[in-house]
């Protein structure tokens, strides 16, 4: 049985996500079963000792993933409020990386997610926690105002919109 997938939008500018900051990891986020994934395309400049991936850079992955993980749960683009990794090995800058992230609970305040940091074989080079609090709805549809869709992508914040149109034909 396959796996349905779907892809989350991207931001021109993001670190992890942004498509024309070539600095960063330029990731795409896709859904599985409710766990969002990115793979992970490391480049030399992402490496503090050559071929091992810099730990700031596993931070970021690990961080952006839960937060999308977050945000899917809660409906509201979502920030980091506590972060804690535990690196198991040196991440070697390899292809097959993933990132993986759920949300393990949450409510209209708060998500607690986890994520980990895999190879093609399966072994973990680290693992995070995370909790998150959503900003205003003013703020999430700003961002979504400013991040990018091909056409494919899920539509995360398609509900606030439908509310603040039924708000503002009420009125």
């Amino acid at each position: 049985m396959t796996k349905k997938r779907s892809y989350l939008p991207t931001s021109p500018s993001c670190f992890v996500c942004g498509e024309k900051n070539h600095a960063g990891l330029q990731g795409t986020f896709y859904v599985e079963e409710d766990v969002v994934h990115m793979p992970l395309d490391i480049k030399s400049h992402h490496c503090g000792y050559p071929e091992v991936v810099h730990g700031g850079i596993v931070a970021a992955a690990l961080d952006e993933c839960m937060a999308w993980a977050a945000t899917r749960a809660i409906g509201r683009m979502c920030v980091t409020g506590k972060l804690t990794i535990r690196y198991l090995d040196r991440t070697p800058a390899i292809a097959g990386l993933l990132v993986r992230a759920s949300t393990s609970k949450f409510s209209k305040r708060l998500a607690y997610t986890k994520a980990e940091l895999v190879d093609g074989n399966a072994k973990v080079y680290a693992r995070a926690t995370g909790t998150f609090t959503p900003i205003s709805v003013e703020e999430t549809l700003n961002i979504d105002d400013n991040l990018l869709y091909h056409g494919n992508e899920e539509r995360v914040f398609a509900p606030l919109r439908d509310i603040l149109l039924d708000n503002n034909e009420q009125e």
